[in-house]
């Protein structure tokens, strides 16, 4: 699970070749996304606003935790504790978004797909899942990486691909409904496309997710038993 530095760009190609199969059959059918959620409301406030919205959030909080500044700082038990909750913390909001997503917003537009395949048409969950779910990733797994970079310095060492996955490969929970594969008729590329998409899913839960948290945990322990 561990890797060093010099795998980092070879794990990132590989995570948006494959990310690049999800999209494509995704994004080629996607309508007029913006002119969508500018239409669509909840309590008379627009989805764009919605995104708009996450997007300065994302901005303000990512500047607050790069401005952080470590100096010579020492510090106590306690402290190093707190810091690994908190960062246990962003674990589970990206655990809680994707989910969301992975489980449940995915399967929400089957029935308007097999009215508007083919149509170009913005689904209500597919709209959910790019303007509010995407900012939200890069909110919890990069916050959680941000902060641990700046709090806990030797925590990330050699941790980097692990928190690129949590951040990104939950980019993969689209919906996504062919037909062929509806008739049970699979092609090669709709088993390219299966098989990119639960690698991401697997890799996401165990070498983002599951190691991520196993290893705050780890030293929650360390820090409670020896403060």
């Amino acid at each position: 699970m561990v890797l060093s530095n010099k795998m980092l760009p070879v794990v990132f190609i590989i995570l948006f070749l494959m990310l690049g199969v999800i999209w494509v059959p995704s994004f080629l059918s996607l309508g007029d996304l913006f002119l969508y959620a500018e239409k669509a409301k909840y309590h008379n406030i627009s989805m764009l606003s919605f995104f708009k919205a996450e997007l300065v959030v994302i901005i303000v909080v990512w500047l607050v935790l790069i401005s952080y500044s470590k100096k010579t700082e020492r510090i106590d038990g306690d402290t190093y504790v707190r810091r690994h909750l908190i960062l246990v913390m962003f674990y589970l909001g990206q655990v809680f978004v994707g989910s969301l997503a992975g489980g449940f917003l995915v399967h929400q537009d089957a029935s308007w797909y097999e009215v508007l395949h083919n149509s170009n048409e913005v689904m209500p969950a597919q709209a959910i899942i790019l303007l509010i779910c995407y900012p939200m990733y890069l909110f919890w797994g990069g916050s959680a990486f941000l902060y641990a970079k700046t709090r806990l310095p030797h925590f990330v060492k050699n941790k980097e691909t692990s928190f690129m996955v949590l951040t990104f490969a939950p980019l993969a929970f689209l919906p996504y409904y062919d037909s062929n594969m509806m008739a049970g008729g699979v092609d090669a590329m709709e088993l390219v496309y299966l098989a990119a998409y639960w690698i991401l899913s697997i890799s996401w839960i165990i070498w983002g997710v599951g190691f991520l948290i196993l290893k705050s945990v780890q030293e929650i322990l360390k820090g409670v038993i020896e403060p």
